[in-house]
Formats: C-alpha cells, sequence, structure tokens
C-alpha cells in the first residue's frame, strides 16, 4: 500500500519543500511548481541530492531531471553512488594487455623495420647532398611511416597502463623500450631527415610529387637548413637524449606519481588533491593546497634539478646551433618553430594579452566580492562559484554532474554546432575512449592522445569529481579528440598539427559548452554560475598561463648566464611572475607551482604555455563566426581544422578568417569578446546582491 510524505528535496545547498515522494514507486513529483532555477533545457541531467523529512535524511538519491516542456519537469530517481568518479577506458581492441603476444610481434617488428631503414639510409650522403637518390627518399619515407605508427600504437598502449597506475612496473619497462626502440630508428632515419633539410630544392620537388602529404612538412622543416649539425652530431644528441635530456621528464613523472597528500585525514595521490582544488568545500581546498605544496617541497632538490638539466640541455644545443649557422638562436625559436607561427604573431599576442592584464585581475576580484573577501588565495583560483541569494530570495548551490549527465551536457552543446559533432561525442562515451576513474597512483593532469592505427583518440583526466571545472576539462579533451576525428582519413603526415593550432578545437569545446548552457540559464544564480566559468577561464588565459611564460623566459635568461639555481631561487622567480600577472588579486603567490605543474618538465616539448592562450583567444575568434555563417559553419569549421597540419598558423587564421594574426589588433576583438562576457558576470553578480 502506497502513501505519500511532504519532503524535502536537497539539491547542493538548496533545501526545496514543495516535493512529495510515493512510496512504492521510484518518482519524485513537484506539488505546485517546477524544481526551479537548475537546467531548464532539452536535454537530462543528474544530480546528487538527499530527501529530508522532519529535518533528517531520510535517503541519499541521484536525481534525473528531463526537461519536457515550458510548463512540466519530469523528475525521476535512483540510488545515489557514494561519490561521483569517472568511466575506465577499454583499450583492448588495440591490445589485450602488456603482455600481449600482438604487443611483442609489433615491436619486434619495428626492430626489423629499422634495421631495413638503417640499411636502406646508409646510401644517402649528408656530406653530398647534391647527389641524392629519391627513390631511396621515398622508400625511408614508405617504411618510417609503418615502424612509426606501429611504435605510437605500443607507447600510447603502455603510456595509458601507466597514467592509471604509475607504479605499474610492466608499463614502465615496455615504455622504457619504446623509447629506445625510438631513439634507434631516429638515428636510423637521421639521414633521411637531414637530406629532407639539405637536398637541391629540384630534388625535394621530386620527393614531394610522389610524396605529396610530406609537403608542408618538409617545406617547414627546411627553415631549419643553416642550423643542422653533421650527421654524427646529430645521432649523437639523439642518442644521449635516451639516457640525458629524456630522462629527467620521466623522473619528474616517477616522483609525480608517487607523492602523497593528506586531505581530511585521508592520505591521497597527488593527482587526486589536484583535483579537489575544485571543490566547493573552502577547508578542503586549502588542505589540499597546502598538502601539495608540501610534498613538493619535500622533492624540491629533484625538481630544481631536474628544471636546471632540461634548460641546460637546450640552452647548450642552441649554442652548437648558433655556431653552425653563424648567428644566435634564441630558446624560443624551438618552441615558435614547432607551432609553425612566428616571433611577429607571439609578440602581437603577448602585447595584446598584456593589455588585457587588468581584465584579468577584474575577474578575480569580482570573484573575490562573490565570496566577500577582498582578495582570493590561490586554492580557489580553480573552486566552483559559492551559493548566493538571487533576487527571488532562493539561493542555490553549485551543481555536481554524474559523468553521463557531464557528457549529455557537453553533447547537446556541441551538437548546436551540428549533429555529427554531437555523434561524435556520443560515439567517445559508447566506445570507452575516456579514462576518468579513481587510484592513488594515477598520473596528475588531463590530456588526449590517439591509436594511430586505429585512428581513434583516447581522453584521459587523472579524477572526475563532476564539478563545473571537470566538466569543462572533459569537454577541452574531447575537442582534441574530435580535432583528430575530422582527420582520420588524410594520410598521417598531414595530420601532424601544432599544439597552438590543437588548443584551437579543444577550447572551442569548452567555449560552446559555456555559452551554450548560459543561454540557458533561468536565473540570475545560473548566469553567475556559468560566468564563473566564463571569469575563471579568463584568468587563466591572461594571468596565469603569461605567468608560466614570464617564469619559463626568466629560467632561461638566467641559465643563459651560467647560474645553477637552487630551490630558493626558483620560489623567488615563481613569486615575481605570479605578482608580475595578479598584482593584488591574491592574498599569497604560489611559490611552488615551478614543481607541482608537470608542464615545465616535459622534454618533447618547450614552452607549453603560450600556445594555450593562442588557442583561447582564436577560438573565441572562430566562434564569433558561427552567429554569421549560420548553417555553414560547421563545414567551415572542420576544413579549418583539417588544414592545421598542413600550414602555418598565420596561413589557417589567413585562408579561413582573412585575418593577419601578426597584428595586435587581431588578438585585441578577441579581448573585446572576452570583456562583454565578463560584463555579464559582473550583472549577474549584481542580481545576486554582490556589491560591486
Amino acid at each position: 500500500m502506497s502513501h505519500t510524505r511532504n519532503l524535502g528535496l536537497k539539491v547542493g545547498n538548496n533545501i526545496q519543500t514543495a516535493f512529495s515522494v510515493t512510496s512504492g514507486t521510484r518518482s519524485v513529483s513537484a506539488l505546485s511548481k517546477q524544481l526551479p532555477g537548475y537546467y531548464k533545457s532539452p536535454f537530462k541531467y543528474s544530480c546528487r541530492a538527499e530527501i529530508y523529512h522532519s529535518g533528517k535524511i531520510q535517503s541519499k538519491l541521484t536525481l534525473v531531471q528531463s526537461y519536457q516542456g515550458p510548463t512540466r519537469t519530469a523528475v525521476t530517481v535512483g540510488d545515489a553512488p557514494d561519490k561521483i568518479v569517472g568511466p575506465n577506458w577499454d583499450n583492448s581492441d588495440v591490445y589485450s594487455n602488456l603482455k600481449a603476444a600482438r604487443l611483442e610481434s609489433d615491436l619486434l617488428e619495428v626492430e626489423k623495420l629499422t634495421e631495413k631503414l638503417q640499411q636502406l639510409c646508409k646510401s644517402l650522403d649528408v656530406e653530398q647532398p647534391e647527389s641524392v637518390d629519391v627513390s631511396v627518399l621515398v622508400s625511408v619515407a614508405e617504411l618510417k611511416l609503418q615502424a612509426g605508427t606501429l611504435l605510437n600504437d605500443v607507447q600510447v598502449f603502455a603510456s595509458c597502463e601507466q597514467s592509471t597506475n604509475g607504479l605499474n612496473a610492466e608499463a614502465k619497462q615496455v615504455l622504457a623500450r619504446t623509447r629506445s626502440l625510438s631513439s634507434k630508428l631516429e638515428q636510423a632515419i637521421q639521414p633521411h631527415t637531414l637530406m629532407l633539410r639539405l637536398a637541391p630544392h629540384s630534388a625535394i620537388q621530386d620527393y614531394l610529387t610522389q610524396v605529396p602529404a610530406e609537403s608542408f612538412l618538409v617545406q617547414h622543416a627546411r627553415k631549419l637548413r643553416d642550423t643542422t649539425l653533421s650527421l654524427a652530431e646529430e645521432n649523437i644528441i639523439t642518442a644521449l637524449s635516451l639516457d640525458g635530456h629524456s630522462a629527467w621528464g620521466h623522473l619528474y613523472d616517477a616522483i609525480s606519481s608517487t607523492l602523497k597528500c593528506e586531505v581530511g585525514g585521508e592520505v591521497v595521490g597527488v593527482a587526486k588533491a589536484a583535483g579537489l582544488l575544485n571543490s566547493a568545500d573552502e577547508k578542503v581546498r586549502r588542505e589540499a593546497y597546502n598538502s601539495i605544496q608540501a610534498a613538493w617541497r619535500g622533492q624540491e632538490e629533484a625538481a630544481a634539478g631536474g628544471l636546471n638539466s632540461i634548460t641546460g640541455w637546450r640552452l647548450e644545443l642552441n649554442k652548437q646551433r648558433s655556431a653552425k649557422a653563424g648567428r644566435d638562436v634564441h630558446f624560443l625559436e624551438a618552441a615558435l618553430h614547432g607551432n609553425h607561427m612566428t616571433q611577429a604573431t607571439l609578440d602581437a599576442m603577448m602585447e595584446a594579452v598584456g593589455e588585457a592584464k587588468s581584465l584579468g585581475q577584474r575577474c578575480l576580484r569580482l570573484q573575490a566580492k562573490a565570496r566577500s573577501l577582498t582578495a582570493l588565495h590561490p586554492a580557489d583560483l580553480l573552486a566552483p562559484p559559492p551559493t548566493l541569494q538571487s533576487q527571488d530570495g532562493k539561493g542555490r548551490g553549485s551543481l555536481q554532474l554524474e559523468f553521463e549527465a557531464g557528457m549529455d551536457v557537453i553533447a547537446e552543446a556541441v551538437g548546436s554546432v551540428g549533429m555529427e559533432v554531437k555523434d561524435f561525442v556520443r560515439k567517445a562515451q559508447e566506445s570507452n575512449w575516456i579514462e576518468g576513474g579513481e587510484g592513488s597512483a594515477r598520473m596528475p593532469g588531463a590530456y588526449c592522445t590517439s591509436f594511430e592505427s586505429l585512428r581513434a583518440p583516447r581522453v584521459y583526466l587523472s579524477s572526475f569529481t563532476g564539478s563545473a571545472q571537470h566538466v569543462s576539462t572533459l569537454a577541452h579533451e574531447l575537442g582534441h579528440a574530435y580535432h583528430s576525428w575530422v582527420m582520420r582519413d588524410m594520410p598521417l603526415p598531414l595530420t601532424r598539427y601544432p599544439m597552438n593550432l590543437a588548443e584551437t578545437a579543444s577550447i572551442f569545446f569548452e567555449t560552446v559548452v559555456g555559452d551554450r548552457l548560459l543561454t540557458m540559464a533561468q536565473s540570475p544564480q545560473e548566469r553567475m554560475q556559468y560566468g564563473w566559468a566564463d571569469a575563471t577561464s579568463a584568468a587563466v588565459f591572461l594571468l596565469n598561463i603569461p605567468t608560466r611564460f614570464d617564469f619559463e623566459c626568466a629560467l632561461y635568461e638566467a641559465r643563459s648566464e651560467g647560474r645553477v639555481l637552487t630551490p630558493d631561487d626558483f620560489r623567488g622567480m615563481m613569486t615575481t611572475a605570479w605578482e608580475g600577472r595578479y598584482g593584488d588579486t591574491l592574498t599569497e603567490m604560489d611559490s611552488m607551482f615551478w614543481a607541482s605543474k608537470l608542464h615545465f618538465h616535459l622534454t618533447s616539448i618547450q614552452f607549453y604555455n603560450f600556445p594555450y592562450t593562442f588557442g583561447y583567444l582564436f577560438s573565441l575568434g572562430v566562434y564569433a563566426q558561427q552567429d554569421i555563417m549560420g548553417e555553414g559553419f560547421k563545414d567551415a569549421y572542420v576544413n579549418l581544422l583539417r588544414d592545421t597540419g598542413s600550414m602555418t598558423a598565420e596561413e589557417v587564421v589567413m585562408k579561413h578568417l582573412g585575418a593577419n594574426i601578426e597584428e595586435v589588433e587581431f588578438w585585441r576583438g578577441s579581448i573585446r569578446i572576452i570583456e562583454a562576457k565578463i560584463d555579464a558576470f559582473e550583472q549577474a553578480l549584481k542580481e545576486c546582491g554582490v556589491e560591486i
């Protein structure tokens, strides 16, 4: 026999009383009005909630809302998990495990191909490039692609295994083997690499007629002709890098995956502690932040040694290349070449970013006011918005989405670009291409990678708690995945796009999701919540990323002077960099950021910072074209993405937007878009009663 009880439904920090539960069913129905204030939107979402009766918790549940029209909202209930976690990926379509016979067979095939390539390349005399046999160059290109694809699959698979468990000894062994094979392969084909830079123009034209997919990459690489060393020297560099330069990055990974932090009496890995910086609980955030700081202080000598050695290696290499070229090779040159962009473009962008420093600081001041603070703590920078009262007198807490609900939000948002984009997000979910589980030895951070043989992307999140920040990160990585997906039918050489243009796709997804939610907001408090995400992004890309750039420039300049920096030096340099961008918007500076931020310790790429701001600002310019182009936008957007591996950044923007990114005004246009978003955020705060 069923009966009805009047209950309170708590979602976040908001208790609603106009609900009833009929026992014997699994539904919650509104007595007098809709569930107010959450996602009046044409899709489902779920969140954790609690049922109250007479002031006591009756049960915990998952609330799922389906929007069915302007006057009715259906609500269903399911058992709530103790905590929100993401899914585990399934990579068994590549290899069943690290000891799979197929994996071993692929590695043996790489060894055989490397031997063939070594023999072929012996006939290439780099000292006499005018005598090159183009047919040999073509044969090497074909075998190189085969070997590289096989090696990629094994390396990506083992990296995925290590990401979920940094203590996985088998993964470490396989990765060590792939690094050794990669070094041998690179040395074997070095004559081919150098010949493509040094051979006469006529020979290169003949080669590219037969291997047209390599046209852009070869022409771009030939810009480095004057800094190219001898074959013997280039091979020595490659060989020594394996246990020299690259080893420092591997050491950092080993340390970061085993560091322990204590938060709330629980011992967790540093990746999980970093995820808690997104917590709505200020105490949890502070504990997580302080614990991360303490953990890295315990490893500061190793971190300092790594940074000194990484930068020292690169500067010495630049010195050798400078001697060969008869000119100074600046420490930014490799990063600019790798991002297919000019110094003029970087200068123009950084000038606009410098002008927008006050806009980034304004974002943080608004967030501080919303928390009734005069300034934020570094632990607050990625925190969700606080609970505020809107003009209807109701306070609504920060929503946490289950993974499936977060994917619903992303899929429906990017579906506004085109159904094919939405379908891709669904495919990624259904194909189990996403990892967001939990574990004590997970690698920190988030990334997108791909298995080249299958042309299938994978997305990794070190943690997923359902926070708005984690949903945004998920959208970001899915943007990367979509970028590679729309190029899956293209020859692999045409898909080697640089980081700055890669970030365009990822940040575009973030922007679409954020703006989609904002347009569906039904109250000032909802507009504040989504505007909060805009303010956080603006502060990251206008302040935090430039801070990283400033620090790294100062680091290279100090090491260029022959200084070996101590942990105290690094703390001082990092504090100076933070103060230069953040000013008085923070109560303290993150002086250990040089150690805790993985990007400074990567050995495969330099200046892993300014491309993010490039992608952020460029994606806003691209996104602005959606309203102008209407239904034709999706195809134009895909065409832009497909060109990113075969043009410079300047050429891509000129072709698809008709703009010159070497001029500061292009970047100012994107800054104006951000300013309008922050104006809307400020207005929402005012309507929520925040005194500005």
